[in-house]
């Protein structure tokens, strides 16, 4: 198998502005778009975050933020429906996120 540094060995060969352009296009690559939801996909969402918030069981929300993907994790504490957000709370990264339903990704409940 041949062992290449790909990148790496030719940096010193290139000039700084080709080194720019090819870490803003891996940046770019690295982005995604926001998804739009069918009716059946936000409803299968909400049923999960309302079992989770009257469960009081710790979640996983992938949130869409800036063209990537982060995660949360914690347990849903209010749901605010007139404003469309939760309060997700972690005792060890953050107290209280206030996090956009509209940008919710993907949850994953934890038993």
């Amino acid at each position: 198998m041949l062992r290449d540094r790909g990148n790496i060995k030719w940096t010193a060969m290139m000039l700084p502005e080709h080194v720019q352009r090819l870490r803003t296009w891996q940046q770019e690559d690295q982005q995604i778009t926001k998804p739009t939801f069918d009716e059946w996909t936000l409803q299968a969402l909400e049923e999960e975050l309302l079992q989770a918030y009257y469960g009081k069981k710790e979640v996983l929300l992938d949130v869409w933020h800036q063209q990537t993907s982060v995660h949360y994790r914690g347990i849903i504490t209010k749901l605010i429906s007139e404003e469309k957000k939760l309060c997700l709370h972690n005792d060890t990264q953050y107290k209280d996120k206030w996090v956009p339903v509209e940008f919710i990704l993907n949850v994953k409940v934890f038993e």
